[in-house]
């Protein structure tokens, strides 16, 4: 029930404050205008200010642009936030708690997770580039290549020498080292 009143309190919500344009935030949306869309969308106004300080913080440490209530882009991707009392990641207005241990990543990604069993904060990469795995993913986690069939995702450590590559896609774990990781390659 709690899913079905979050997906129309979003959905009223972000038509009637104007913040959306073809579901995705404007650009000059504020940190206030997204604690509103949590809130919209069922969170408690304590829950919507941690949520939006643990953006803050991330933005402050890893960069990228808000661009909604618990989504920061990326130039090669996207890094999307557990709601509170959620382990799993997941588009604000989408069903509630994914199944346990099933993987979320966008066909054409690499996916890496915070937590293991795909929980906790998803990152998602696509550009063969490499590309800084967020700074406090530090141990545990878990990893999902849902690139093309037959690509391999890559690991390197801070001084981009490689550590391994993952089994060709589609293949993930729900049990990985985040630790030792500083670069992700995938391709």
């Amino acid at each position: 029930m709690r899913t079905r009143r979050i997906s129309t309190a979003l959905a009223a919500g972000a038509l009637a404050a104007g913040l959306f344009t073809g579901g995705i935030a404007s650009a000059h949306t504020s940190p206030s205008a997204f604690r509103a869309q949590a809130v919209a969308a069922g969170l408690t106004a304590k829950e919507a200010t941690a949520l939006q300080n643990g953006v803050d913080a991330i933005l402050a440490r890893d960069g990228g642009k808000q661009t909604a209530a618990n989504e920061i882009r990326y130039a090669d991707g996207r890094l999307l936030l557990p709601l509170p009392g959620e382990k799993y990641a997941r588009e604000l207005g989408m069903s509630g708690d994914a199944p346990a241990a099933a993987h979320t990543c966008t066909p054409g990604a690499l996916c890496g997770y915070s937590g293991t069993q795909y929980t906790g904060a998803e990152r998602e990469w696509f550009s063969c580039t490499f590309h800084k795995k967020p700074s406090d993913w530090t141990s545990g986690g878990s990893w999902y290549n849902n690139q093309t069939p037959g690509r391999v995702g890559n690991w390197y450590d801070a001084n981009k020498r490689w550590l391994g590559s993952t089994p060709p896609a589609p293949y993930g774990t729900k049990y990985g080292q985040w630790r030792g990781v500083g670069y992700v390659k995938p391709c």
